[in-house]
């Protein structure tokens, strides 16, 4: 705790630096990483973000419950959502929403970091506006009129209907117009999205109801923490059953013992009291040689 909280790096405001190492515990034990880890990943997304820790606690509880409910790991979710942080704000896309895509496309088998590439691609494309290759444009002109707007006030809104009006075309064009639009290098990312829109959509519906996001990390970890300590209580109790065993397999030799260790030393004292010169004279024997 310690050393998350007095990380110099990560700029927390002191009133937000208590909640913050206990979110990075929390979410380190959720997310299977390391509480230096989850705190870093924190702080970044934060200030790509503009983020207080209570909104990125909520982020953090989206990217767990998609992990808890779709095929990609959180670890992984996590790991797309900072790669495209600082381009979130561009493409008008809230970061739950660069979550959502990014589970599905990771959901898919897709690595990390091609999965990120092919999101800020589509993202920058999308938003390119009056600033798009003229082969964007023909293509654009094919899609939907006014893109880079539709961007702006319901991003993911304007990426469904551009992905939809895509996978309606016929298979040979469609990889054309994905390079076109996206580049050559998104077209391992984005095509699979073009054969599972039902994902994408339901993993956006998963990140925008908040009775089902809500606490999520909070919950995991006190659940993951109530299986410990209760791992712990049974291996008390093995090992008391273990004492206890061993103790019983112990006890008829160890009294066996001490019943015959008395009887010897009864007999020495009798034979020290009938013969208390001589045994004497062999005690201070005995003390010298020691």
């Amino acid at each position: 705790l310690k050393a998350i909280i007095t990380s110099s790096s990560w700029n927390i405001a002191k009133n937000e630096l208590t909640q913050f190492a206990e979110t990075a515990v929390k979410m380190g034990v959720a997310f299977d990483i390391t509480a230096e880890e989850s705190g870093q990943a924190m702080a970044e997304m934060r200030t790509a973000f503009k983020m207080s820790q209570s909104e990125v606690t909520t982020l953090a509880d989206k990217i767990n419950y998609l992990g808890n409910n779709t095929p990609a790991a959180a670890k992984g979710i996590m790991d797309i959502v900072q790669r495209i942080g600082p381009l979130g704000e561009v493409g008008g896309f809230a970061s739950g929403s660069i979550a959502a895509l990014g589970a599905t496309i990771r959901g898919m088998g897709v690595a990390e970091e091609v999965a990120a590439t092919g999101i800020k691609n589509m993202m920058l494309a999308l938003v390119a506006g009056e600033s798009a290759t003229k082969g964007q444009h023909n293509a654009y002109i094919e899609l939907a009129k006014k893109v880079a707007e539709g961007m702006q006030k319901d991003a993911e809104g304007t990426t469904l209907s551009v992905l939809k009006a895509i996978s309606k075309m016929d298979k040979y064009k469609q990889a054309a117009m994905l390079k076109e639009l996206f580049g050559s290098e998104s077209l391992g990312s984005i095509a699979p999205l073009l054969t599972n829109m039902q994902a994408l959509e339901e993993n956006l519906g998963k990140v925008s109801d908040k009775q089902k996001y809500a606490a999520s990390m909070e919950k995991e970890y006190a659940a993951r923490a109530a299986t410990t300590a209760n791992k712990l209580k049974l291996a008390k109790h093995a090992a008391s059953a273990l004492g206890i065993t061993i103790g019983n397999q112990l006890l008829p030799g160890i009294n066996s013992a001490a019943g015959l260790f008395s009887t010897a030393m009864n007999s020495v004292q009798a034979w020290a009291q009938a013969n208390p010169a001589l045994a004497g004279t062999l005690t201070k024997i005995a003390v010298g040689a020691i």
